[in-house]
């Protein structure tokens, strides 16, 4: 324990002919805590008029626990702290109009010299009832002090806001990959169906109802790292995307003829051949049948 560190001080409860405390009562002891009226920390049994070793510089309430922050504490206390001397401390806690108030903090189980310079403990003045109440330190059998473990408490909590910011941004990153492959999904569906447009259904390569056939077919070709391919043509190697290979062989493929004439030989209705043109969905149609 030093100074600056949040040690235990009390504990809410029932503690028999001494009172029972609850939550509240603490509230009030941290409400009832000022600067003019300081608890001291003092060495030996509470109901003697010690001198103060030290003092509380803050107070603060967590579930049924009391904490208080050690303040200034005399360099011969702080070595007598850090060698375990003591097993026990107390807490002298009085009743008032305004609820429950911490009068001092003594430790038990050493007696220090008298050393000059130490400041009186402050005295209460007011009405009240006053108890004491003593409570063993931690063990030195392993466990952490408790202004250790308040230390602890304050970096899990760290740690687990840490970890919720860290899930929180690879969330936002999670999601802006997924909009962004969204994106990229739709702008090219776009660009495969405007090239079947123009390239193929308008060139009549292909008859327009299977514009969309071909769209998913364009889709399903990998893309990314895994777009590319390599072959040779005329001894050269070439590395393109399967895509663009697709887009440059069906450019490669000649244009249908807009009108054609059928081998002459007779329907069923005796006609000789038909001539088909392109109407105006893009579909080729029996010219034959307009005349």
């Amino acid at each position: 324990m030093k100074s600056g560190a949040w040690t235990e001080i009390f504990k809410a409860g029932d503690y028999g002919d001494k009172g029972v405390y609850s939550e509240a009562d603490l509230e009030a002891m941290v409400s009832n805590f000022n600067a003019e009226d300081q608890v001291p920390i003092v060495v030996g049994h509470p109901a003697t008029d010690s001198p103060a070793w030290g003092w509380i510089a803050e107070v603060k309430r967590k579930g049924g626990v009391l904490l208080g922050r050690i303040g200034e504490l005399h360099k011969d206390f702080a070595e007598a702290l850090a060698q375990k001397k003591f097993k026990n401390r107390s807490v002298r806690i009085v009743r008032t109009g305004a609820g429950a108030k911490l009068l001092h903090l003594g430790f038990l189980g050493a007696a220090l010299p008298q050393v000059a310079g130490l400041k009186q403990a402050a005295q209460f003045a007011g009405d009240g009832e006053c108890t004491d109440h003593e409570f063993a330190l931690p063990a030195d059998d392993g466990r952490r002090d408790t202004d250790q473990e308040e230390d602890e408490m304050e970096k899990d909590e760290k740690i687990k806001q840490l970890e919720a910011d860290l899930a929180a941004e690879k969330a936002a990153r999670q999601a802006d990959r997924e909009s962004s492959a969204k994106t990229r999904a739709a702008a090219r569906k776009d660009d495969f169906a405007r090239f079947v447009d123009s390239e193929m259904v308008a060139t009549g390569k292909i008859a327009v109802d299977r514009k969309d056939e071909v769209v998913a077919f364009m889709e399903s070709l990998p893309d990314g790292e895994q777009a590319d391919f390599s072959f040779e043509t005329d001894g050269t190697k070439r590395t393109i995307s399967q895509a663009d290979w697709f887009k440059g062989f069906v450019r490669a493929l000649p244009a249908a003829e807009f009108t054609q004439q059928l081998p002459d030989c007779p329907d069923q209705q005796g006609r000789h051949g038909q001539d088909f043109a392109r109407n105006d969905k893009g579909q080729l149609a029996d010219l034959s049948k307009h005349v």
